[in-house]
């Protein structure tokens, strides 16, 4: 009978790891090649081997894969020195899942897209000189693939040959075993498969998360639709209309588009109004807000069947001296709409009827969805400054007090010249098709030296 005794080993590289066990036991020959104690020993061994270079990872190798021994054979054997040469071949293989997650999981690693995200942080490597965490997971998928000569891991078990010895030890009755373990490509396999793991953990808790949290959007979409009092403040993006809508959007009486909870928001969804409730008036201050980027007031939005498509019964561009959309304000939801617009054209009637006697109305009409006093216009004006607001328009602020709104994309660089050059000479300049958006707030398309 022969018991294994696990000394300690001396690991040279991933190429090669001098390994040893001490068989205790009583007989004066050296074990057989496959004696039990002995393969249990070599097995043993091998996994130590793998386990050594899995430590950073905190797993081993037991964890990861299976690792077998084939029927060993003997090679050589020294009577003098009691000592048995043998060879076998041991196997890893881990779980055809486990396989195919680390091929999803090294194909995405090694897309030209990753590569291009890792390249937006050039200081990355000043930082940290030993590379990103994205830069290492790369490569040690390129070490295996190297070592594997091909992308992907094939679900075969990894066959390995390993020679050992068993010896009789010097002057006493136990024997030990001696073995070379060579780890190239089993290691960097199963170190893959540690990653891809931990990736798909890690995708599998952000799915999670993302997914409580559109589930908690949705209910509170529900509740708003469902209320009927739902107020929504948007910044219009464009004026497309849905992808699979039953028609044009004019053509079924509606004014349709796309709109964002932020100027800064990449994401839109589609809105429709009633085109009856949108006048000429209407259209153009929607036009305006969507030119300056300026939020609109959506009234009544509720849900449709296709959860990217919202409905609202109305509309306001009003805007208090912050910009804020005032009919969205927090408490306007509870607000009657209704008699609110009723009473609105009550003093716009009013105030038609008393501009048409010559009498001043008695109250200042409000509209829901206000529009500038009178058509665009081209007018000299005396700027006294201009400065960027917010990341796609330039206010120009004029000699009265007036703040003109134009897209930062229609400014050339001739127009910023002509400013520099007006205000520092106190000259008037012309503002191409101006319009009045709110108060002493107005909009231009264009500037010019003289109208």
């Amino acid at each position: 009978m022969f018991k294994a005794i696990r000394i300690g080993f001396r690991r040279w590289s991933w190429t090669g790891a001098l390994l040893a066990s001490v068989l205790a036991g009583c007989g004066p020959e050296a074990p057989p090649c496959n004696d039990a104690e002995v393969t249990s020993s070599i097995r043993d061994l091998v996994a130590q081997a793998h386990d050594d270079h899995l430590k950073d990872l905190q797993v081993q190798s037991k964890d990861i894969a299976t690792i077998a021994l084939e029927t060993p054979t003997v090679t050589a054997y020294d009577e003098k020195l009691k000592v048995r040469s043998c060879k076998v071949t041991f196997t890893v293989q881990a779980s055809a899942d486990k396989v195919k997650a680390m091929n999803q999981y090294m194909a995405a690693i090694t897309s030209p897209l990753v590569g291009v995200l890792d390249s937006l942080n050039p200081f990355a490597a000043l930082t940290n000189p030993q590379g990103t965490p994205l830069q290492k997971a790369k490569a040690e998928v390129a070490q295996f693939q190297a070592w594997n000569q091909g992308p992907q891991a094939s679900p075969d078990p990894i066959r390995k040959s390993l020679t050992y010895q068993v010896q009789k030890e010097e002057g006493k009755s136990n024997f030990y075993v001696t073995t070379n373990v060579n780890v190239s490509g089993t290691v960097p396999y199963m170190r893959v498969i540690v990653l891809a793991d931990a990736f798909a953990k890690e995708q599998a808790k952000r799915q999670a998360k993302e997914t409580e949290a559109n589930a908690k959007k949705q209910a509170e979409v529900d509740r708003l639709s469902a209320s009927g009092k739902w107020r929504k403040v948007v910044y219009i993006l464009d004026w497309r209309q849905p992808d699979n809508a039953a028609g044009r959007c004019h053509e079924r009486g509606l004014v349709c588009f796309r709109g964002r909870d932020n100027v800064n928001e990449t994401d839109a969804v589609h809105y429709q109004l009633d085109a009856s409730k949108v006048d000429a008036r209407g259209m153009n201050a929607l036009d305006v807000a969507y030119r300056v980027n300026q939020p609109v007031c959506l009234v009544g939005v509720q849900k449709t069947q296709d959860p990217a498509v919202f409905t609202a019964k109305g509309y306001s561009t009003f805007r208090n001296d912050k910009g804020e959309a005032v009919d969205c304000l927090p408490g306007t939801e509870n607000s009657d709409w209704g008699a609110l617009v009723a009473q609105t054209k009550k003093e716009e009637a009013a105030a038609a009827a008393a501009a048409g006697s010559g009498a001043a109305p008695a109250t200042a009409p409000r509209a829901p969805a206000p529009a500038p006093s009178s058509g665009p216009e081209s007018l000299m004006s005396l700027i006294t400054k201009y400065e960027p607001c917010g990341e796609e328009a330039v206010c120009l602020h004029t000699g009265k007090g007036n703040v003109v709104w134009m897209q930062a994309s229609m400014m050339r660089r001739m127009d910023y010249a002509l400013l520099d050059k007006a205000i520092s000479s106190k000259t008037p300049v012309c503002l191409r098709d101006l319009t009045r958006t709110e108060g002493k707030n107005f909009a231009a398309d264009g500037l010019d030296s003289a109208c």
